[in-house]
């Protein structure tokens, strides 16, 4: 079974389909929201938590994009696939890293900790929250710093090029040139040889959208090997190969969570 995470571009070039598995995806975990919740003896407390969360809100964010996409606000969505390709790659990275759900509130704490030092050096108050991050730090002396997006993609198999696309998406998600970019044009009749574009056509719709099925895809289907008792094994099989995608999820070694017993 292919081991791919995210689908050739050129294989479904037809947003609307896309579209419909984008949809069914976000239908399926809804209709799932009161299935039990438990999940099996490889995946700890602070892994399945953090792998539920990010699996929900990557369907908060498909949602987010299918209403953007549908009101033809192309580049404006790029940022929100982005956020959700972090999601399922981080999902997948805690399914299968021992002490990922450690390392994520680590560096949950780490960050906090730091934007309460500006805060202090501003003359605020950051008590009892400062006091807090350290003691959640000192309790988690031990848990792996490495978090990193790079070291997260490069965790899975395909992590390279799950990076390089993490990359892509970024370039038109911070502003920058890439936003004077997208809304000028070259025109000799203008006195600087541009115009603005105030509606620039959304040239990678398809693309774009394929990434955020394939990326809710892993995300959902990472919380569903993490549970005791799957349930919607068949129909992320389905959805799956709608995408032309596996439904594997392999460290970048080729090993994986052995068959449940």
């Amino acid at each position: 079974m292919s081991r791919r995470y995210v689908t050739d571009p050129a294989d479904n070039l037809d947003p609307q389909f896309v579209r419909r598995v984008l949809s069914d995806l976000c239908d399926l975990w809804e209709k799932s929201a009161d299935d039990e919740r438990r999940f099996r003896a490889e995946v700890d407390l602070a892994q399945a938590t953090s792998i539920h969360t990010h699996a929900h809100h990557a369907v908060r964010l498909g949602r987010a994009i299918l209403a953007l996409d549908e009101g033809r606000f192309g580049a404006e969505m790029v940022p929100l696939v982005r956020f959700l390709l972090e999601c399922g790659v981080t999902a997948a990275w805690l399914l299968l890293t021992p002490g990922s759900g450690q390392t994520l509130i680590r560096d949950g704490a780490d960050s906090r900790r730091k934007a309460l030092v500006e805060l202090a050096e501003l003359g605020e108050e950051v008590n009892p929250g400062y006091d807090q991050a350290l003691e959640a730090l000192a309790h988690l002396e031990d848990a792996s710093k490495a978090y990193q997006v790079k070291h997260r993609c490069e965790s899975l198999i395909e992590g390279k090029r799950l990076y390089v696309l993490y990359r892509v998406l970024s370039a038109e998600s911070h502003a920058g040139m890439g936003v004077a970019d997208l809304y000028t044009v070259s025109m000799d009749d203008s006195p600087i040889g541009i115009a603005f574009d105030d509606a620039p056509r959304f040239s990678t719709r398809a693309s774009t959208l394929g990434i955020a099925a394939c990326m809710l895809l892993l995300a959902i289907n990472a919380d569903e090997l993490a549970r005791i008792k799957p349930r919607r094994t068949t129909q992320i099989a389905k959805l799956a190969k709608r995408l032309g995608v596996g439904t594997r999820i392999v460290r970048a070694d080729g090993s994986e969570l052995p068959p449940r017993t």
